[in-house]
């Protein structure tokens, strides 16, 4: 078909989210609106699931479409080879470009190296909310305004609280918001003839666990649903790992002790991050009505994986 006749393309991903943090898959302890009003108004996938359950193979076989049997990416520590075109492994970016298509990536992208295109022709970078000296769009914003990343072991509270405090940052210049600032902003200018295919991607709600004020006072940690107990002694190397891998500077919160109290308050502030995306989710719907090309426009939203939150005594991802 003619370039004016192809629909844009817009694929927003959360990072690490679980679905039954959404109230479109009937979670009552959260509203979100915006993101429950894609559910609505296309199709709401019961049975989808994340092929890997670890960021970067995850996140590659989403840009690719292959399993880590074909690109060889089996944890975070690796990433598509040099030569994956000559190997038959283009990016959907590429493909979509050589279709007419104008390509735009907008927020975490945890490509290696990060600053790499991949097919992408606009990119504005706000890279992992861990990777903290990556001094991408996001950290020049910060710097421009008095602040920069801060690792969660800044904030008060943060061991106690395993990973759950309150963001140094305002919300104004929060991770979530200046991703959908940006995307909004490019929403909003874009005029060129041929349709756009652009991914919007929020680095949360990884941990930490770090939502501004105003959105956590909107949860109560005693409506957050219980965790899923660990059944004793099935799987204690995996418990194990688990702890030993997030004493690590890049985290650096011991599990050891693990209670209810702080799964509750975990979830309360992973709650809260939720909320923050759909908020701008909200935004980005809003400048496509503005426009007049939301009827136009393919949205697809989902994460890479989910969150244990203490389901099993567990943190993070990893397993299935």
């Amino acid at each position: 078909r003619a370039n004016q006749d192809k629909p844009n393309l817009l694929f927003i991903i959360a990072d690490q989210l679980r679905y039954d943090f959404l109230s479109c898959y009937g979670a009552p302890f959260i509203d979100t609106p915006n993101i429950d009003r894609i559910a609505d108004e296309g199709i709401l996938y019961e049975q989808a699931y994340s092929p890997h359950p670890v960021c970067v193979s995850a996140r590659v076989a989403l840009l690719t479409g292959l399993d880590i049997v074909k690109t060889g990416v089996t944890n975070n520590g690796q990433f598509l080879r040099p030569d994956h075109n000559e190997m038959g492994m283009p990016t959907w970016p590429q493909m979509l470009a050589a279709e007419g298509y104008h390509t735009s990536s907008i927020g975490k992208m945890h490509f290696y190296p990060w600053d790499d295109a991949y097919g992408f022709a606009h990119r504005v970078i706000c890279e992992d909310k861990r990777w903290l000296r990556i001094e991408d769009d996001y950290l020049n914003f910060l710097k421009h305004h008095g602040h920069r990343k801060y690792h969660g072991n800044e904030h008060t509270g943060y061991q106690e609280n395993r990973g759950a405090v309150i963001s140094l940052l305002p919300w104004e210049l929060y991770w979530f918001r200046f991703v959908g600032r940006e995307a909004v902003k490019f929403l909003a200018s874009y005029d060129q003839k041929n349709p756009f295919a652009a991914m919007v991607s929020f680095p949360g709600p990884h941990c930490p666990y770090d939502p501004t004020n105003e959105f956590v006072n909107l949860f109560d940690e005693a409506d957050m649903p219980l965790s899923i107990p660990e059944v004793e002694g099935h799987h204690p190397k995996l418990r194990h790992i688990n702890i030993e891998s997030n004493k690590q500077p890049w985290n650096g919160v011991d599990y050891t002790e693990f209670n209810e109290s702080h799964k509750r308050k975990i979830r309360a502030h992973y709650a809260a991050m939720v909320a923050q995306i759909d908020h701008e989710v909200g935004e980005i719907l809003k400048v496509l009505e503005e426009k007049n090309i939301l009827d136009n426009t393919l949205i697809v939203f989902t994460s890479d994986h989910g969150d244990s939150l203490g389901d099993h005594n567990l943190i993070g991802k990893g397993t299935f």
